[in-house]
């Protein structure tokens, strides 16, 4: 892997290492253009903001390469109020600026990439209310899975960004290793939310912990302790689908149980990858208690795919596991039928499922229907998929199923008389909107492809 100034992100190369061998490689890294994106800062009186820090922090509603291109930039402004940051990727950005004493504004539409668009921006700043301002401190003590204190981990305090909605701020500038009580004190935080990551030195712990989040007051103190967790190790082989062994791919674990989704926490969960020796086989070592779903390297620009088997690790003990890929994706079929409360078939009625894209059929005469070709995984797991019927007159019908390798699943909704929903579309002013067309769709159904 290279990082690089002025190159676009990271650059990967896969190579195999074989003991007592001297390996090669050559990465050859294209630049890529930035594009400036010029803003200005004043106060509330429109006076320019000079020779003050500004940080930046955005998101893009476009999708490169599967993922989502980021804004983040700290920069100074200048005897203007003047400042400019670099973007690699085009698209329209939504802006969060920050200058120290003034709260935070959104500027939202800025358009990167088009040539008839000049990025540029002047943002209007609110003084912050010192009145509610305030900073505290936080005592944090570290602990070993048994329950001892843990000194020199490094820990770092984490705020979130309250008028930021993309997640949290890292203070890695106040940053400290705790003593030999494993603790160590926070004095001059900013009030607001806050956790800490703990990151262990020790060779043989997980990279990373944190504690729960804890609130921040005008001149509180607050004590706050957290635990690196038991740790077990994970031993494997990378086959195909005839069971022969693949030498020099990346096979990588994760997981989603290390931070519950109500506390993400602007970084990702629990992740790790290695590279198979010659005889496909992979080691994980220190591995967090869990359960980790498997993903591979291989096959990417072959079509090949995983199972999406997942593992169950715990403390102390070594887990054996062969993952498995395939040269296409397995399918099944999901059929069944409509009925309506009286057992009776219910032809005409519309069934879809939440596949991407997501798919409609039509219930035949005897109020039948088919979907094949299904894929039976799904981000990296065994599929589930939400089969919804609809019909006027009827309040709609859902049901989940998980499909399995080659297996047909059969499902069967029945319709019950629905309810009449009104309503009337306004725009922001509250004057009535005509000509629209108004959906009522499914929850199950609301964020389908």
């Amino acid at each position: 892997m290279a990082f690089g100034k002025d190159f676009q992100n990271q650059l990967r190369k896969d190579i195999i290492v074989e003991p007592g061998k001297v390996t090669e490689v050559s990465i050859i890294a294209p630049k890529k253009a930035s594009m400036l994106v010029k803003g200005k800062v004043l106060d509330e009186e429109g006076v320019p903001l000079a020779n003050v820090k500004v940080r930046v922090r955005g998101q893009s509603n476009m999708t490169v390469q599967g993922r989502i291109s980021h804004a983040h930039s700290d920069t100074s402004s200048d005897g203007e109020g003047n400042f400019t940051f670099a973007v690699y990727e085009t698209g329209r950005y939504d802006l969060t600026i920050y200058v120290d004493g003034f709260e935070p504004a959104n500027v939202n539409g800025v358009i990167v990439g088009d040539e008839s668009v000049k990025p540029e921006f002047v943002v209007r700043l609110k003084r912050a209310d010192r009145t509610v301002d305030g900073k505290g401190s936080v005592e944090v003590q570290v602990l070993s899975a048994d329950g001892k204190p843990m000194p020199q981990v490094w820990v770092v305090p984490v705020r979130k960004d309250e008028e930021n909605p993309f997640g949290w701020d890292w203070q890695i500038e106040k940053a400290q290793f705790t003593d030999r009580q494993g603790k160590v004190r926070f004095t001059g935080l900013q009030a607001g939310s806050y956790f800490f990551a703990g990151i262990a030195t020790q060779p043989d712990l997980p990279i990373i912990a944190s504690s729960p989040t804890v609130a921040v007051a005008k001149g509180q103190e607050t004590k706050v302790s957290f635990s690196f967790p038991k740790t077990g190790r994970i031993i494997g082989k990378l086959v195909d689908e005839r069971g022969n062994p693949i030498a020099g791919e990346a096979v990588g674990i994760w997981t989603r149980e290390v931070f519950p989704e109500d506390e993400w926490r602007g970084f990702y969960p629990f992740q790790e990858s290695t590279v198979t020796r010659s005889d496909g086989s992979f080691v994980f070592e220190f591995v967090p208690e869990g359960v980790y779903t498997f993903s591979t390297s291989f096959g990417f620009p072959r079509g090949m795919v995983t199972t999406g088997q997942s593992i169950s690790v715990r403390g102390g003990k070594t887990v054996k596991a062969t993952v498995k890929v395939y040269s296409s994706v397995p399918v099944a079929t999901i059929e069944g039928e409509v009925i309506d409360s009286n057992g009776n078939p219910a032809p005409n009625a519309v069934v879809f499922v939440n596949s991407e894209p997501m798919r409609m059929v039509v219930t035949d005469e005897k109020g039948q229907f088919v979907f094949s070709n299904l894929p039976t995984l799904r981000y990296g797991t065994v599929a589930t998929y939400s089969v919804t019927a609809q019909k006027q007159g009827f309040a709609p019908r859902t049901e989940t199923v998980k499909v399995g390798e080659g297996k047909k699943v059969e499902v069967r909704l029945m319709l019950e008389n629905g309810g009449v929903v009104e309503g009337q579309l306004l725009d922001e002013k509250g004057e009535p909107v005509g000509g629209m067309p108004v959906y009522i769709v499914p929850k199950e159904l609301a964020c389908a492809g």
